[in-house]
C-alpha cells in the first residue's frame, strides 16, 4: 500500500467519530540550515479532544489502529496514531461529570473519630459542587480548602444547594485525618483516591492532571461549568450565581479553536502557485546549503484538508512561501545575499517573511548595561561595570585530568544603592528584563543574571559580611516579638524553612540528631535557630509533633510573612542556611553540605577572618594565574590524581575572579570547592601548598567536603544473637555501629505477627556481605554515608516500608526493607541517587552466580555495581531518600 492511501484508512476511523469533529491533515514541505534535503511530512491532527464521556470510543479506535495488517506501511500507521492521540479524551467546559471510582468516604465523628468505607462518587441534580483534588503534602494546595470550609461557614443559605467535596491525593488516611481534624475543616465532605495519586484513575486520566490543587465547579444540571486552579475561578462568585440560574446557560467552548480555524482560510493559494513553489523550494534548499550558515534559515509551505465525519474534504490552507532565520550579526551579509540573489525573485503574493531576527550580542549586552545605569542614575545611585575575568580550573572525573577555561565577564559597583531601591528597581524593570526570558544567546541572558545578582550583593547580606540583628520575630510558645542577635565566641547557625517544604522538614530532623550526637563537644558553643516563613498559628500541627526537636533548637516565628530579613538575607530557595563565626561574620550561606565539619571547625577558630569590609584588594598579574595554571595542568599533578583517585570520587573546581586595574587585575575571589575523602587530604595537600604560595591561602575562600571513609570486618565468627559460629559462612551481616556479625538466619528474622521494630531480632542498621567474596578490596574505603545514621522507629512513628526510591533492578518501588549497594557509586552523594534494590531483587543478588542476578548487576556495572558489592539495609522509610 502506497502513503497516497493514508486517506482511505483515515476515511474509515471517521465514521467512528463524532460529527462535531473535524481531522486536520496537515502536509509540510520544509528546507533549511539544519537539514541536509528538503523533507516532507503528513499528519492528521483532531481539531479537538474528545469529550471524557467518549473514553470508551477512543479506546475502540486504539485497538483498531493496533489491528491494521501488515499491507499498511508504517508512515500510514503513524499517522494515525498521532491522529488517535490527539483526540485524547479530556474533560472540558460543558461535559456532564461521570460517576467517580476508586475512592473511599471519610466520614468525621464530633468526638474526632473517624470511618471510611470504600465507594463512588455521583453528583445529583439541583446541588452545586465544588470538588477540590488536594493533598497534606502539597503546600500550595492548604489555603484554597481553609478558604472552602470559611465559605461554608459564612454562607449558611447555602445549605441543601451547595457542596463542596475535597478528594485527598494522599497514599494513607492517616495523613487526611490528622489535617482535617487539626484544622476543623469539617464542613467539607472528605474522600480519598484510594491508590493516592493513580494516573489510571478515570477522573485523574480525563483531567489530565498534571499539578493540584485543582478545582471543578459542577452546576446544578451535573455539568463541569470551571475547571483549573482555584485562585483563578472567582468561586465564591459563581457558586452564587449558579444558585441562582433557573435554566441552565449553554457553555461557551473552543473558541480559540474557531479563530484558529477561521484564520487559517486567510492563505489559499491556487493549485499551480502551489506547485510552483514547491519546485522552487528545492532549488532554495540549494542556496542556504552553499551558504554554509551557522544560524537557522527555514523556508516552508504548508498544505491543510480537512475531513468531516461524513468522508468529504475540504482545502482550508495552501501557504504562501514562508521564510524564517534567525543568525548572528556576523552572517549579516550572507543573508543579505541569499534574499538579493534567491528570494526577492519571487513574487510578493507568493512569499511571506515569518521571522527575521540578526542577532547583535555585544550591542544587546551594551544596551542591557545602558538600561539599568539610567534607570538607577534617575533615582540618584550610581552604577559602573568594571571589566572582570573568570578562570575555571575544574578536574574530569572521567578522564582525571584539569582543564582551564577563561572567559570575559562583568562585575558591578554601586553607590548610594538601598535594599528599597533595589527592590524598587526590580519590579520597575521587570518588565523590560522579561522579554529576554525566551532569549536563546546565552550571553545575553547571563548578562542580565550577573547584573542582578551584582546589584543585590551589594545590599544583601552574604559570606564575609557581618551579621546583623533580625527582629520582629516571636519564639515558640511566647506572644512577644524578640531580635535574634549574636553572641561573641558563639557559633550561630540559622535556618529559613516552612513547615510545608520537605528538605526542610528532614533537616530540622538531621539537625536535631546532630546537635544530641555532639552535645557534650559543643555546649553553648553553638546556637542552632529556625526562623519560619510561615506564621506561628499555622505551625501549630508541626510544632506539637517535634517537641524533641524544641530541646535542641529555638524556634522563631514571624510578624508578617515574607518579613525584610528574608530578602536581606538573600532567601530565595529553601532551607536557607545562615551561618556566623564566633566574631561575628557570616561564613556559610544557602544550603549546607557537611554541617558538623563547618560548625567544629569555626569552633575551633582563634582568630577573626577579615569581612568583605576590611579585606584589602590583592593585586596579581597575568603571570599569577599562569602560574596557578601551570600548577593544576602539569603531568605531575596529573600522575597524583591518578595516583590516588583509582574510584574517581575527587571533585575539584577553582575559581579565579578578577577586575581589571590598568594592566594588572585585581582579584577579588579565588574560590575552591572540592570534594576528597580522608584518606586522601594528605596527598592533595601536596597541591594545595604550591597553589597557596602563589595566592596566600588568606585570599582563599574554600568549600571543602571529606568524606569519611571505614572499613567492613569479615568474616565474623559469632552471631551476637544466637552465638552459632557463623566463621565459615560466606553470607552474614556486620553492624559498623555495634562492631558485630549476625547470621542470615536472625538477621533475616521477619515475624510478620508484630508491629514496627518488634518485627524483627535485630534493630540496628546491618551491612550484608554477600560471601564468598573474590574483591575483597570492597571491605575497604566505603564512604560513610552509604551506612546511614542508624536510625530506628520511635515511639509513636508509623512503621512505613514504602521507601522513596525506583529499584535499580526491577524499576519499582520498594515495599519491605530497602538495600543500598554501598560500593556503587562511590564518593559523595550524586544529584542521580543511590544504587539500590527492592526486597525482591535483593534476593535475586543473593544468588550472586545465577543468571538473573548477573542480569541485574549488569544494568548498573558501569557505576561500580559487582557481585561482591555490598549492601547496606534500610528496615523503614525514616522520612526521605537519604534520611536512614
Amino acid at each position: 500500500m502506497s502513503i497516497k492511501d493514508d486517506t482511505k484508512i483515515l476515511q474509515q476511523f471517521l465514521k467512528e467519530l463524532p460529527q462535531d469533529i473535524v481531522v486536520k491533515h496537515i502536509k509540510t514541505v520544509k528546507a533549511g540550515s539544519k537539514i541536509e534535503n528538503v523533507k516532507s511530512t503528513r499528519v492528521f491532527r483532531s481539531t479537538k479532544q474528545l469529550s471524557a464521556l467518549n473514553a470508551q470510543l477512543h479506546n475502540t479506535l486504539k485497538q483498531q489502529s493496533n489491528s491494521l495488517g501488515e499491507e499498511v506501511i508504517q508512515d500510514v500507521k503513524d499517522e494515525i496514531n498521532t491522529l488517535i492521540q490527539t483526540l485524547t479524551p479530556k474533560y472540558q467546559v460543558g461535559d456532564k461529570l461521570q460517576q467517580i471510582q476508586g475512592i473511599e468516604k471519610i466520614n468525621f465523628g464530633e468526638d474526632n473519630s473517624v470511618t471510611t468505607a470504600q465507594t463512588t462518587f455521583q453528583v445529583e441534580d439541583g446541588i452545586v459542587y465544588l470538588i477540590d483534588i488536594w493533598a497534606t503534602w502539597c503546600g500550595p494546595c492548604q489555603g484554597p480548602m481553609e478558604h472552602n470550609q470559611k465559605m461554608l461557614e459564612k454562607n449558611a443559605d447555602w445549605q441543601n444547594k451547595v457542596k463542596i467535596v475535597a478528594i485527598s491525593v494522599d497514599d494513607d488516611t492517616e495523613s487526611v485525618t490528622e489535617r482535617v481534624n487539626s484544622k476543623k475543616w469539617k464542613s467539607i465532605e472528605h474522600y480519598r483516591f484510594e491508590k493516592g495519586w493513580d494516573d489510571e484513575n478515570d477522573i485523574i486520566k480525563y483531567l489530565q492532571l498534571r499539578g493540584i490543587p485543582f478545582v471543578l465547579l459542577i452546576n446544578k444540571w451535573g455539568k463541569i461549568v470551571y475547571l483549573g486552579h482555584p485562585s483563578k475561578g472567582n468561586l465564591e462568585e459563581r457558586i452564587n450565581k449558579e444558585i441562582a440560574l433557573e435554566k441552565e446557560e449553554e457553555q461557551v467552548v473552543n473558541q480559540e479553536n474557531q479563530a484558529a480555524n477561521n484564520n487559517n482560510q486567510q492563505e489559499l493559494l491556487t493549485k499551480e502557485q502551489y506547485q510552483q513553489l514547491k519546485q522552487k523550494i528545492k532549488e532554495l534548499q540549494t542556496a542556504i546549503q552553499d551558504a554554509k550558515f551557522e544560524g537557522i534559515v527555514e523556508l516552508q509551505i504548508q498544505k491543510e484538508n480537512y475531513w468531516n465525519q461524513d468522508g468529504s474534504k475540504q482545502v482550508k490552507q495552501r501557504s504562501k512561501l514562508q521564510l524564517s532565520y534567525d543568525i548572528n550579526v556576523a552572517e549579516e551579509e550572507k543573508i543579505n545575499t541569499f534574499l538579493q540573489n534567491h528570494w526577492n525573485q519571487i513574487s510578493d503574493d507568493l512569499k511571506v517573511v515569518k521571522e527575521s531576527k540578526i542577532r547583535d550580542p555585544q550591542r544587546q549586552v551594551k544596551e542591557i548595561k545602558a538600561k539599568f545605569q539610567s534607570y538607577f542614575e534617575s533615582k540618584g545611585i550610581t552604577i559602573q561595570f568594571p571589566s572582570s575575568q573568570i578562570t575555571n580550573l575544574s578536574l574530569s572525573q572521567e578522564n582525571q585530568e584539569i582543564s582551564a577555561k577563561e572567559k570575559q565577564s562583568i562585575s558591578i559597583k554601586c553607590e548610594n544603592l538601598t535594599l528599597d531601591a533595589y527592590k524598587t528597581g526590580l519590579e520597575d524593570l521587570r518588565e523590560y528584563t522579561e522579554q529576554f526570558e525566551e532569549e536563546e544567546n546565552e550571553e545575553i541572558r547571563e548578562t542580565i543574571d550577573l547584573i542582578i545578582e551584582g546589584l543585590k550583593s551589594n545590599v544583601t547580606l552574604g559570606e564575609g559580611k557581618q551579621f546583623v540583628t533580625i527582629e520582629n520575630y516571636k519564639k515558640w510558645g511566647s506572644e512577644e516579638y524578640t531580635k535574634i542577635e549574636h553572641t561573641q565566641g558563639q557559633v550561630l547557625v540559622v535556618d529559613y524553612w516552612a513547615k510545608w517544604c520537605g528538605p526542610c522538614v528532614r533537616e530540622i530532623s538531621n539537625n536535631t540528631e546532630l546537635i544530641k550526637q555532639n552535645s557534650d563537644k559543643w555546649g553553648n558553643a553553638v546556637r542552632f535557630v529556625s526562623l519560619s516563613l510561615v506564621l506561628a498559628d499555622e505551625a501549630k500541627e508541626f510544632m506539637d509533633s517535634h517537641q524533641e526537636s524544641q530541646k535542641y533548637i529555638e524556634f522563631y516565628f514571624p510578624k508578617e510573612q515574607r518579613q525584610k530579613d528574608a530578602t536581606l538575607y538573600g532567601v530565595q530557595y529553601i532551607p536557607h542556611y545562615i551561618i556566623v563565626d564566633k566574631f561575628g561574620t557570616i561564613r556559610k550561606v544557602a544550603q549546607i553540605n557537611d554541617m558538623k565539619t563547618i560548625v567544629n571547625d569555626l569552633i575551633n577558630e582563634e582568630a577573626p577572618k577579615k569581612t568583605v569590609e576590611q579585606a584589602e584588594p590583592v593585586l596579581f598579574n597575568q603571570e599569577s594565574i599562569n602560574k596557578i595554571k601551570g600548577i593544576l595542568l602539569s603531568e605531575e599533578t596529573k600522575t597524583l590524581i591518578k595516583s590516588i583517585d583509582k574510584q574517581k570520587v575527587i571533585t575539584f573546581d577553582l575559581k579565579i575572579d578578577s577586575k581589571q586595574v590598568g594592566e594588572q587585575y585585581q582579584f577579588e575571589n579565588a574560590e575552591l570547592t572540592y570534594f576528597i575523602r580522608d584518606t586522601q587530604v594528605d596527598s592533595l595537600k601536596e597541591i594545595l601548598q604550591k597553589l597557596y604560595q602563589v595566592i596566600p591561602e588568606t585570599n582563599w575562600k574554600i568549600n571543602k567536603t571529606v568524606s569519611k571513609t571505614v572499613s567492613i570486618k569479615y568474616p565474623g565468627t559469632v552471631c551476637v544473637l544466637c552465638q552459632k559460629d557463623i566463621s565459615k559462612d560466606a553470607q552474614q551481616y556486620y553492624s559498623y555501629f555495634k562492631d558485630e556479625h549476625v547470621c542470615t538466619e536472625c538477621a533475616e528474622f521477619d515475624d510478620e505477627t508484630k508491629q514496627g521494630m518488634e518485627r524483627y531480632k535485630y534493630h540496628d542498621t546491618l551491612i550484608f556481605i554477600n560471601g564468598p567474596l573474590q574483591d575483597l578490596s570492597v571491605l575497604t574505603n566505603i564512604d560513610d554515608h552509604k551506612l546511614g545514621k542508624n536510625l530506628k522507629l520511635k515511639e509513636g512513628d508509623k512503621a512505613d516500608q514504602n521507601h522513596p526510591m525506583m529499584c535499580n533492578g526491577c524499576g519499582g518501588g520498594s515495599k519491605g526493607p530497602r538495600y543500598i549497594a554501598i560500593n556503587a557509586r562511590p564518593g559523595r552523594y550524586r544529584g542521580g541517587g543511590y544504587i539500590d534494590y527492592c526486597c525482591k531483587c535483593f534476593a535475586e543478588l543473593k544468588n550472586k552466580e545465577s543468571d538473573k542476578a548477573k542480569e541485574i548487576i549488569a544494568k548498573d556495572a558501569a557505576d561500580g555495581m559487582s557481585s561482591d558489592s555490598l549492601f547496606t539495609r534500610v528496615l523503614f522509610n525514616y522520612g526521605g531518600y537519604t534520611a536512614f
